[in-house]
């Protein structure tokens, strides 16, 4: 019981100190005009876009005076052309068009409207990330995965995460490919360096295809246009013959209805003719159809971004290959995707009934639009996952362009070599406000596998070993990162950091930890490359346990050929420097002075001779003099 009371006794202290902190940070952030970003940027483009706003929306207003003042012209002019039927027939087509004209420019005003509202959001969303406020992008918790070889360790996923961070995506397709980054790393990492940095000097263009893209309510934007290709059904040769041959016969069969040649029980007649193959093809047509009216605004969100992509100019390798598949090829992207959307326009027009059944009578409207369905499939069906997957890898690499953008100050260009020597200057973390950030420079040269870093509590360790983490994970992804010089092996990343028991497993917090590094050891077995990150592994045993089986574990390590760094408090853990020219010793240092107790959070060459444990305790009054 005693325990537990020192422990909730530390964990509150520990709590108000970080509270304390977070406050002074933010506030200080506040007063400095957040230095970290280019906030003028913003603030600037939020000005610009509120005067636009306002344009906007008093072109609404006209408009809706203009509809509402034409329909009651169209009222009082059939009113007054009644006595004369033709010129009445007449003059109500041609109001009606005219009024559908004015409709439709009413809707296109709402609709710039809307891009400017989402556009005002996305530059205030990032003037509070100015502030450590990144509330407004997703976290990622659906991708948290303890099992995973570095994720969880590394606090990728969830609030204040690095994922947070870094995810200014639209879409959820877009949210999984800036995590499958992440996760798994890219093959064309200098492509994507190279196409970051273009997108950086384009970023009003950046916030247009986000806007554009966030049409749809996060939650709607699930959808994906290859749910039209689960429709396995084909037209059959006979519907494009029935196509034609249907319209003329319906045509020519009211035409002799209404001149009185035949009566309406043949009329009748003729007409369930024309329908009832019509009728009998629903069960195909309606599902056809529903994907089609689901899928609309996400086809309409997609030309809208091919549009903006086509009016730019591009430099990069990989903008100019996304160019040539969308505009370029033969079956190509802007091609593809017009034809479909004209389909799900047409589709939209039967919902009503009674307009089905008199498009299906007169246009064969359903046997028309599923020739033309099978016809489209059948030429862009092996092309749209890749179209979709580049639109949503560019939600990606534009969350990376973001971040270059807004920290390009302390970031750069990684460097992943084939050798295992290490050099990073200005290595920092990047979740770690500017204001507060202490970077550290890490040199290991190729014939040394394993760095032992020890030092007191709160000194830096673990945030280094994330530092090292996060930017190994960021270069892999085809990101900046947080140094000013970044080079290092190009190796798998996995660590050990965090481990629980498991109730519903029966698993101890050390079997638990066993399982882990039983993990690492069976990649490097496999023949993987790695570099593994350990911080006090076997905590779950006694101290003497503990000390010998971290040693002799390390030692296997090394056998292995395995590179990576290891934080520990065991001192006697160093001595294997001694022994082993492959194993250097680092540490970070804490100073006290009296009643006084500091740190610079900068990591030396050597062993930690000084420990604070003790006067912590003593400082918090948990132990007496």
């Amino acid at each position: 019981m005693q325990c537990i009371k020192i422990k909730d006794k530390i964990e509150n202290l520990l709590q108000r100190l970080s509270s304390f902190n977070t406050r002074f940070v933010k506030n200080k952030i506040l007063s400095q005009g957040a230095s970290n970003f280019n906030i003028s940027f913003y603030q600037e483009r939020i000005k610009f876009l509120e005067i636009e706003l306002k344009k906007y929306v008093n072109y609404s207003r006209w408009w809706v005076i203009i509809r509402l003042s034409y329909f009651c012209m169209m009222i009082v002019a059939a009113y007054l052309l009644f006595p004369y039927s033709f010129l009445s027939g007449i003059g109500l087509l041609g109001s009606f068009i005219i009024f559908l004209y004015l409709v439709r420019k009413s809707i296109e005003n709402k609709e710039r409207l809307n891009f400017i509202k989402r556009l005002i959001r996305i530059n205030q969303q990032e003037i509070d990330a100015s502030t450590l406020d990144y509330s407004s992008f997703g976290a990622g918790e659906k991708f948290v995965d303890p099992q995973h070889p570095y994720s969880y360790d590394m606090d990728l996923f969830g609030k204040r995460s690095l994922f947070q961070l870094l995810n200014r995506t639209v879409t959820i397709h877009g949210e999984k490919a800036l995590a499958n980054r992440l996760l798994s790393g890219i093959i064309s990492r200098e492509e994507s360096l190279q196409t970051i940095d273009e997108l950086t000097e384009k970023m009003p263009w950046c916030q247009n295809y986000l806007a554009y893209g966030g049409m749809l309510e996060k939650e709607e934007t699930d959808r994906s246009i290859k749910e039209i290709l689960e429709h396995k059904y084909e037209a059959k040769s006979w519907m494009n013959w029935l196509q034609y041959v249907f319209p003329i016969f319906a045509l020519s069969l009211s035409l002799i209805y209404y001149f009185d040649i035949i009566n309406g029980f043949l009329f009748l007649l003729g007409a369930v003719g024309v329908l009832f193959p019509i009728q009998r093809l629903l069960k195909i047509t309606n599902p056809i159809h529903q994907t089609m009216g689901h899928i609309e605004k996400r086809l309409k969100a997609m030309q809208h971004q091919l549009t903006i992509i086509e009016e730019e100019s591009w430099s990069s390798n990989q903008m100019k290959a996304y160019y040539s598949i969308f505009f370029e090829e033969n079956e190509n992207a802007k091609k593809g995707l017009t034809e479909l959307a004209k389909l799900a326009k047409e589709a939209l027009y039967r919902d009503n009934v009674l307009v089905a059944v008199v498009l299906n009578f007169f246009l064969a409207w359903d046997i028309r639009l599923l020739w033309r369905f099978s016809v489209w499939k059948n030429r862009y069906q092996e092309h749209i996952a890749e179209w979709e997957k580049i639109l949503f890898e560019l939600e990606a690499l534009i969350s990376g362009a973001t971040f270059r953008y807004n920290f390009k100050s302390v970031t750069s260009i990684p460097v992943l070599t084939e050798d295992g020597m290490i050099d990073i200057q200005g290595l920092g973390h990047p979740i770690i406000p500017i204001q507060k950030l202490i970077t550290n420079d890490f040199q290991l040269s190729s014939d040394v596998n394993f760095t032992i870093i020890t030092g007191p509590n709160m000194a830096g360790k673990s945030t280094f070993l994330r530092s090292i983490g996060i930017n190994l994970i960021l270069a892999k992804s085809g990101f900046h990162v947080f140094a000013k010089k970044f080079c290092f092996p190009d190796l798998k990343l996995y660590s050990s950091m965090r481990s629980s028991d498991d109730l519903k497993e029966e698993t101890s917090y050390f079997h638990a930890e066993l399982l882990r590094l039983r993990f690492i050891v069976d990649a490097i077995e496999r023949g993987e490359k790695v570099f593994i990150i350990l911080d006090e592994i076997l905590k779950g045993t006694n101290s003497k346990d503990k000390e010998e089986g971290s040693a002799k574990f390390l030692k296997k390590l090394n056998q292995l050929g395995a590179k990576g760094i290891i934080a520990t408090h065991d001192l006697s853990l160093t001595q294997l420097a001694e022994n082993y020219s492959q194993i250097v010793n680092n540490y970070f240092d804490t100073h006290i002075e009296g009643e006084e107790i500091s740190f610079d959070y900068k990591m030396r060459p050597g062993v930690a001779q000084n420990m604070n444990a003790s006067f912590l305790l003593r400082k918090m009054g948990l132990v007496e003099e």
